[in-house]
């Protein structure tokens, strides 16, 4: 076994000459994207002077209690030709244009108005205009290259005039799932026989980071087919990910194929738990990752592992934000022998709490769970209210 620091160094290093594929796109489609360069505003932000309320735009240095009211406009309406001028008023609605001249905007609820006059009841301390390219000016960066698009990041670059940017695109991943034992009809289940979760498991995951699934399969446990099915991958994705077949066992054939698939294996076997029969392996660009067959170990190695590659050949950064956080409870285990990653959720008070978790084959305890928290290699103890390592890897902020 390799130490998990020291696999995710390999997983990194391995992946720093891959490439992202580049497309220009609109930007409206170009959610999930991550950017191949810094995205510059070609706009100032405000463009004008525009009022932050509906009030009533007054001349700077111009105090007196009565105004006469010359004009209303609108947002969206030309500005005013002309300054505002001492003693009058031009009635302003949030968004519009602020006249040229104009120091303050009161807003209407300090006001009252008579006839054509404007009864100023109050002042306060805010001027209440927002002033011509406070937030942002042509030509300013906006966005780094690396960052994903979500829809805020979309917003932003259409309030800044842009129409088009250059992305990564989306890496295409193939994912084959082995064993004799699983099945994709329950029709066909029998003693010794379970239900291929990790293929749909892991196609899931894979479309809800931005992946393009172009492959899902379920191969038995034949030396022939596997290799078959690995170079079939390698043809059509950029990241293959397999699940089962990796260890040691009398019907483990993953490891075999790879070789003679022309592929470079890296490590085959990491300190960590849940996970430790994990497998990397490079081909030309390209990258192999094999995932324990049990699913919880594999929910966890897809992000530790493979998001790193996805996100290098989509352009973007490891998705994965990791948190310190405080535990809830005092934890206990064994043996320090191998890193650990322990499900876990989110009380009420911010603290981490226990999520009942019988092994990696407990699937079903990670819909209970926020996460994991990490249990450093030689640790055995963590007491009540120490601080710890969270991957909300989970359902957080879900």
């Amino acid at each position: 076994m390799i130490p998990l620091d020291r696999a995710i160094a390999i997983v990194e290093k391995q992946i720093e000459g891959f490439r992202p594929r580049g497309e220009w796109l609109p930007v409206r489609r170009a959610q999930g994207r991550a950017l191949l360069a810094p995205a510059r505003s070609r706009l100032d932000l405000p463009p004008f002077d525009k009022s932050a309320m509906d009030g009533y735009a007054l001349a700077a240095g111009d105090v007196r209690d009565r105004y006469r009211l010359v004009r209303t406009l609108a947002a969206g309406e030309a500005p005013l030709r002309g300054r505002v001028e001492p003693g009058t008023a031009v009635k302003v609605m949030t968004g519009a244009a602020v006249p040229a001249g104009a120091g303050v905007v009161i807003p209407i609820e300090r006001t009252r108005l008579e006839g054509d006059e404007v009864v100023v009841l109050s002042r306060g301390q805010d001027p209440n205009i927002c002033s011509h390219g406070e937030d942002v000016r042509r030509g300013d960066k906006v966005l780094e290259a690396g960052t994903t698009l979500g829809p805020l990041e979309v917003a932003v670059l259409v309030s800044c005039g842009l129409e088009r940017v250059r992305v990564g695109r989306r890496p295409r991943i193939a994912i084959l799932a082995t064993g004799d034992e699983i099945v994709d009809d329950p029709a066909r289940l029998a003693a010794g026989r379970i239900m291929n979760s990790n293929g749909p498991l892991l196609a899931g995951l894979a479309r809800q980071y931005g992946l393009d699934v172009v492959l899902e399969r379920r191969v038995g446990d034949d030396a022939r087919r596997t290799l078959a099915a690995i170079k079939t991958a390698l043809a059509g994705a950029d990241i293959v990910v397999i699940t089962g077949g990796v260890s040691v066992g009398d019907h483990d054939y993953v490891g075999a194929a790879l070789p003679r698939a022309g592929l470079k294996v890296h490590f085959n076997k990491v300190a960590v738990k849940p996970g430790r029969p994990m497998t990397f392996a490079t081909r030309k660009g390209k990258a192999v990752f094999g995932l324990p067959g049990n699913p919880a170990s594999a929910f966890l190695m897809f992000h530790v592992f493979v998001l790193r590659a996805a996100a290098r050949l989509g352009g973007g950064a490891w998705p994965v934000r990791e948190f310190v956080m405080t535990l809830g409870f005092d934890y206990k285990r064994r043996s320090g022998e191998r890193s650990e990653f322990v499900p876990c959720r989110i009380a009420p008070n911010g603290r981490l709490e226990k999520v009942e978790f019988h092994g990696s084959a407990h699937l079903s305890a990670l819909t209970q769970a926020d996460g994991f928290f990490f249990v450093p290699a030689g640790c055995v103890m963590l007491g009540l209210g120490q601080n710890v390592l969270f991957l909300p890897v989970a359902r957080a902020w879900r």
